[in-house]
């Protein structure tokens, strides 16, 4: 493996390999986690739009049992089997 040093290419040593090696084994293997955190972050507001939304279907006797499974759909995506194609659930109507 070579590296860059003020624009000269130079030979790395062995262990400058294993390090990074171990450096990008450690990125690849966390990949699944950030996609993961990545669902999380776009997944958090749909999930309190759905709290508010059962909370005032709950308050004027409303019928929130739709507005729940979405709530629930949205709380397994992260266990979907292929994390790099998620279909996010359709908001009820």
């Amino acid at each position: 493996m070579k590296k860059m040093i003020d624009n000269t290419v130079i030979e790395m040593t062995s262990d400058e390999v294993k390090a990074r090696e171990a450096e990008e084994k450690a990125w690849a293997d966390g990949a699944t986690e950030r996609k993961k955190n990545n669902l999380r972050d776009t997944r958090k507001p749909l999930l309190e739009e759905a709290d508010n939304k059962i909370n005032t279907l709950a308050d004027s006797g409303g019928d929130a049992t739709s507005w729940r499974k979405y709530r629930q759909e949205l709380r397994d995506i992260t266990k979907a089997s292929d994390i790099d194609n998620v279909t996010f659930p359709s908001k009820p109507s």
